[in-house]
């Protein structure tokens, strides 16, 4: 008899599970798999729906960076499955995923914002595939050679003293940290005699006092020009950025410990540990992955937090791992592009969706002698389908493109005049709407298995009983923090170079709080369903934290969602009246300036001012499911892993679980389904990177 197996939500992780439970025609014969998904779509934080003009609505930014070789692999898989006819657009997977080599940031120097522009050079591997282990002697080469590159620039528009002393430096330090490190690494590395972790103690001890030596001869040479001179500032804050991140991990034997063995500490406060100057720690260069993710306690952006371990590891990852493009942005929308994929391949797979299914409870209870285990599932059915048996159909049909819609399709629904005329939102988890039946689910009869896929802020009010019967469930909730975040899209009538950006097309943060990302997404404009020639030439996503509870409010404050995204457009306007021209200079308004030109909006709904803002979107991420998980210093030892729950029939995944990555990414999310995989069935699965990154 098949194990049935109840998976709860439908996001990267949740998916993934259900995916792989359902991969070969053997776990089909024994594991049948049904999703329950509150409201009409699937996707989590990566969910997006089509609005007026079938333009694309997301949740906020959403890329693949280069290094998510898991997350590239599934869905090289999806795609395969899906065969869908090649006249039709997304047909492949090299069709589906567009390189992204340009990052920007901008930084605040001497009280103006300047801008770093960094082209990644592409490499030849292919994303998703040929996945090789990283050995930490390619770490530190990549470092050393990036440093050998920086300071020959330095030097090259120098006039550097000749004498004896800084001559002799120039001539030891930069040939040793250079040329002659980056072969000794090689050489000890791949001497079998041999360990590694020998071969880095021994690296460590030859290279450390000479780079700090060079490093206290660099800013004594030029400390006095550099903030006058931003070429200058970027190639020295850039130098002692990369030199402290190397002193570090050969100081504190990251490569051979592990990236967690340095999770207790804030990354800055790492860095000024191994001699990073205030200068750099002010800087863009450390303050990228903060930004980036979004790792401010309760949002605050005076309150930057990140682990130093995850920290240090995403970065090393996305600069260092990346597989043919430093990233890569959806040719679509995430759920057209993500999560249509993988609800097809797992719906040709035979998994069974719960649509409109919302999780009320998980219960679980202990027999004395025995592990406790999840006994039933609270689940609350939201409406009526008008045809039960042919079940809900949850795709429209955008350019020839299935697409999930911003709504529900309220044809196929018993109650759906009423939710449209109500303007009932039934994915909040704030909604007055009564749902239409309870049923509880029982182990034995209903389920024999459980995957948990909700995230983290949620399970306070969820999983009472299992907070109750297990004390590292009361941890986990109250030390793996998730805060608010927040997001708006603009479409213009002009183009970039317009707008006055003239650096191609950037992915860019470190800009104003709480507004502190940007990226320029007019690529998707062909897949967006406008009619000309009134058709927008610019598409703008914004996003970033949003300051707000440590604990979302429970589900009885309904007026909580409406609240914050007032705030959220208040944020917006705000961006829009004072900061957006410094990164488009012609903006905005001639005999108004730095005032944003409303006129530029598309389309015009004939108001006046701001008023014109009301076409565009923008929206506040605060149900607990939206929130997104941070990495703050010390708290990954709270994290539960997919093996480890305490509960016989339950594992777990998500971005919120011990996945070994930590920061909110697909990446982690999918790495957490393959977990639990694993956990549930016993079975093997590669996960690339785990030997080295992940351990």
């Amino acid at each position: 008899m098949k194990k049935k197996v109840a998976v709860l939500g439908g996001g990267a992780g949740a998916l993934t599970t259900a995916y792989y439970l359902s991969r070969t025609p053997e776990l089909r014969e024994e594991y049948d798999v049904t999703v329950y998904q509150v409201g009409w779509r699937l996707g989590g934080k990566g969910a997006s729906g089509r609005g007026p003009n079938g333009r694309i609505e997301e949740h906020g930014l959403h890329i693949f960076w280069g290094f998510y070789e898991n997350a590239f692999a599934l869905m090289r898989e999806c795609y395969k499955l899906m065969d869908r006819p090649l006249t039709m657009p997304l047909a492949t997977f090299e069709e589906a995923f567009r390189p992204r080599d340009l990052v920007a940031m901008e930084d605040f120097v001497q009280g103006t914002w300047q801008r770093w522009v960094i082209p990644f050079p592409s490499n030849t591997r292919r994303p998703g595939e040929g996945l090789e282990e990283t050995a930490a002697w390619q770490v530190i080469a990549g470092l050393l050679d990036v440093a050998r590159q920086i300071f020959d620039r330095l030097k090259g528009g120098l006039s550097l003293s000749a004498e004896r002393g800084p001559a002799l430096i120039i001539e030891e330090v930069v040939l040793a940290v250079g040329t002659r490190m980056i072969q000794q690494a090689y050489e000890l590395a791949s001497n079998a005699a041999q360990t590694q972790a020998a071969a880095l103690e021994s690296l460590g001890g030859k290279i450390l006092e000479l780079m700090r030596e060079f490093l206290r001869w660099l800013w004594a040479q030029i400390s006095h020009l550099i903030e006058s001179n931003f070429l200058l500032y970027q190639l020295t804050v850039g130098l002692d950025f990369l030199m402290a991140n190397l002193i570090g991990i050969v100081e504190d034997g990251v490569l051979v410990k592990g990236f967690n063995s340095i999770d207790g500490v804030d990354y800055r406060e790492w860095l000024r540990k191994h001699g990073a100057t205030e200068l750099t720690l002010r800087s863009a260069l450390p303050r990228v992955i903060y930004d980036a993710a979004m790792s401010m306690v309760d949002g605050d952006p005076d309150r930057q937090s990140i682990a130093a371990g995850s920290a240090l590891r995403a970065m090393l990852r996305i600069g260092f791992s990346y597989q043919g493009h430093v990233a890569y942005e959806f040719a679509a929308s995430m759920g057209d592009t993500i999560f249509v994929p993988l609800y097809e391949a797992c719906l040709r797979n035979g998994v069974h969706f719960k649509f409109f299914h919302r999780v009320e409870e998980v219960i679980a209870t202990r027999t004395p002698g025995s592990r406790p285990r999840v006994t039933r599932l609270r689940i609350s059915r939201q409406v009526d389908l008008k045809d039960p048996e042919a079940g809900y159909d949850p795709l429209i049909t955008v350019k020839n493109l299935p697409c999930w819609p911003d709504k529900p399709l309220y044809e196929q629904l018993v109650q759906g005049e009423q939710l449209l005329r109500e303007n009932i939102d039934l994915e909040s988890f704030y909604t007055p709407w009564k749902n239409v039946a309870e049923q509880v689910l029982e182990e034995g009869k209903d389920f024999d298995q459980v995957v948990f896929g909700i995230p983290v802020a949620s399970v306070r009010y969820l999983c009472p009983t299992l907070m109750a019967l297990n004390p590292a469930w009361g941890r986990m909730v109250d030390e793996v923090p998730s805060i608010q975040t927040q997001a708006f899209q603009l479409w213009l009538s002009k183009d970039q170079r317009a707008l006055g950006w003239t650096v191609g097309s950037p992915m860019l943060t470190c800009f104003v709080e709480p507004i502190d990302t940007w990226a320029d997404m007019t690529s998707l404009l062909p897949r967006e369903g406008w009619a000309q020639p009134n058709a927008p030439l610019t598409v703008a996503y914004f996003c970033g934290p949003m300051p707000g509870p440590a604990i979302p409010p429970p589900p009885t404050e309904h007026d909580f969602p409406a609240q914050q995204k007032e705030l959220a457009l208040q944020n917006a306007l705000s961006f829009l009246r004072n900061d957006l021209g410094v990164l488009w200079p012609k903006c905005t308004q001639s005999k108004n300036p730095p005032v944003f030109d409303w006129t530029l909006l598309v389309p015009s709904n004939e108001g006046v001012g701001e008023a014109r803002f009301t076409t565009q979107y923008w929206r506040a991420n605060v149900d607990p499911s939206e929130r997104y998980t941070l990495a703050l210093p010390g708290t990954a030892k709270a994290r539960i892993r997919p093996d480890n729950t305490g509960f016989e029939n339950l594992t777990i995944c998500g971005d919120w679980v011990d996945n070994g990555f930590y920061i909110g990414a697909a990446e982690g999310a999918v790495i957490s389904g393959m977990l639990a995989f694993r956990a549930l069935t016993g079975r093997k699965l590669h996960i690339s990177g785990e030997a080295f990154w992940y351990r």
